[in-house]
């Protein structure tokens, strides 16, 4: 007869087999403390704190440092900039707004520009036309001097023939004239006073190089020729007209002009210059005067 254990424990009751219910029941169980033991465990009022925690030291460290920084800068506004920008103009108290004159007036205004720029050209033109009028009055002046210089010429019937020494002839009739003044200082000629309108001989045969008015000569004929072997030039100045053309060539005791007070003058008078071979001679001391 076999022994039992006594430390074993004794069943009175025969054990019976699991049912099907109880077995898959076990089996749940097990699965969810299985997936139960492998998730982690989430203690929700811990991570609140946690993150409260950090934000309070982001907030207590961002703080300070940013009133530091902004503390060292002013604050820029729109009208500061401006005012910064702003031009100003200060004007002396002394010093006074000149008036506004048409003539210190600038025009702005397209219409303004456009009048402005009318006026100005009418101005021009006006300027021009004043000069060009000045400029035909003083060539209509020259003009009628220069056909007064070879106008017909005064009676000279009664004027009497030159007189000759040989060489030279006179340059006005005998009896018509006097001798006012001769070669000296800056005066080159001999001044015969004689009246307005008498006849101007050639002294000497020759060819005319001027014959027109000529500033303080007046109407001039000068003339060059050649008397025994020497060369002649003569000037005849003063003319009231001229009988003569440059080019043409005169023989002696020709008439070549008449006695006027054109030029530098106050009287009717001929200035008569003499040069032999370039020379200035005293007309007195060569012509039969």
């Amino acid at each position: 007869m076999p022994v039992a254990d006594s430390d074993a424990p004794t069943s009175l009751v025969p054990s019976r087999p699991a049912s099907a219910r109880s077995v898959r029941s076990t089996i749940r169980r097990a699965e969810r403390e299985a997936r139960r033991a492998g998730k982690p465990r989430v203690r929700p009022l811990r991570a609140i704190g946690t993150v409260a925690a950090v934000g309070a030291l982001i907030a207590g460290v961002a703080f300070p440092a940013y009133a530091a920084i902004q503390s060292d800068t002013e604050a820029v506004t729109i009208h500061d900039v401006a005012a910064g920008e702003a031009q100003s103009l200060v004007v002396a108290s002394e010093v006074e707004s000149p008036e506004l004159t048409g003539s210190s007036y600038a025009a702005t205004t397209p219409e303004e520009i456009a009048k402005a720029e009318a006026e100005r050209a009418a101005a021009e033109r006006a300027k021009e036309q004043a000069e060009a009028a000045k400029a035909a009055a003083a060539a209509a002046a020259k003009a009628q001097s220069s056909s007064a210089s070879v106008a017909s010429a005064p009676s000279v019937a009664s004027a009497a023939a030159p007189v000759f020494n040989g060489s030279f002839g006179s340059p006005l009739p005998g009896g018509s004239y006097y001798i006012s003044r001769s070669v000296g200082g800056a005066h080159q000629g001999t001044d015969m006073v004689s009246p307005a309108g008498t006849p101007i001989y050639a002294v000497a045969s020759g060819s005319v190089v001027t014959a027109g008015y000529s500033g303080a000569y007046g109407n001039l004929v000068t003339f060059v020729g050649n008397v025994n072997g020497s060369s002649v030039e003569v000037r005849n100045a003063h003319m009231s007209s001229i009988a003569v053309s440059p080019g043409q060539t005169v023989s002696a005791g020709q008439i070549i002009g008449y006695v006027g007070t054109t030029g530098r003058s106050t009287a009717n008078h001929l200035h008569i210059e003499v040069r032999i071979n370039g020379g200035l001679v005293d007309p007195v001391n060569v012509l039969p005067i």
